[in-house]
């Protein structure tokens, strides 16, 4: 009889058990997300493949059914949604390119940098575990990804830019930004306000900080300097 009860209980148990059936796509969604999860808070060193199975509420060989490597999770789960988030982006910047009188310009630049600022908070762990998990995978991200797409981003405000400005630097001074809102967002009081950040970003992006008496001069003594 106890044999029995044994055995029965741990049919119960496997059945409690049993992981429900998912089509394959779906099932690679659900790993890919639990992945996210755990990269953001381990990188991808730190992640190991059953914690990740774990997460995902499968076993390490179905993670392997659905990638080749830990590696190729990270690029799906993290590397490829990154990619897409940056482009974006940057896709929401050219439409200041249809503004046609200044109140439309601000109209737009607020609606872009709002976006742009609650993007980037909601990537951020991702986006530091995809450029220091691996200094290689970093390297590649960051220059096959970000650069280009920060020197597209300074190319489409070159009306917006006074004289003098390199547009390169401008899109890095837009990136900086936007990851130091995220940063403060993610590490600071938790306070943040992303609304009134994205207001006073959309006036950084389009008229710069410095007084109008003052830009000329401030931008001919960093000049001078250079050329020193």
């Amino acid at each position: 009889m106890a044999t029995k009860a044994k055995t029965a209980a741990k049919d119960g148990a496997a059945k409690r058990t049993r992981r429900a059936y998912l089509p394959a796509a779906e099932r690679k969604k659900q790993i890919i997300a639990a992945a996210q999860k755990v990269f953001a808070e381990k990188n991808l060193q730190g992640a190991r493949t059953r914690d990740l199975a774990e997460a995902a509420g499968v076993n390490q060989a179905t993670i392997f059914e659905h990638f080749e490597s830990k590696e190729a999770l990270f690029r799906e789960a993290v590397i490829q949604p990154l990619s897409d988030a940056m482009r974006g982006m940057y896709d929401r910047v050219k439409a200041y390119d249809a503004a046609a009188t200044p109140d439309e310009l601000a109209d737009l630049a607020f609606e872009s940098a709002k976006r742009h600022t609650q993007d980037m908070a909601e990537v951020l762990p991702l986006l530091v575990s995809a450029l220091f998990s691996d200094p290689e995978m970093g390297r590649e991200f960051y220059r096959k990804q970000i650069a280009p797409l920060n020197r597209q981003r300074g190319t489409v405000l070159d009306g917006l830019t006074r004289e003098g400005i390199d547009l390169e630097f401008v899109g890095l001074a837009n990136f900086g930004m936007l990851f130091a809102i995220a940063l403060e967002n993610h590490f600071g009081t938790g306070k943040t306000d992303l609304t009134h950040m994205a207001r006073q970003f959309g006036r950084m992006s389009t008229g710069g900080f410095a007084r109008d008496k003052e830009k000329d001069a401030i931008g001919k003594r960093i000049d001078d300097d250079e050329a020193g």
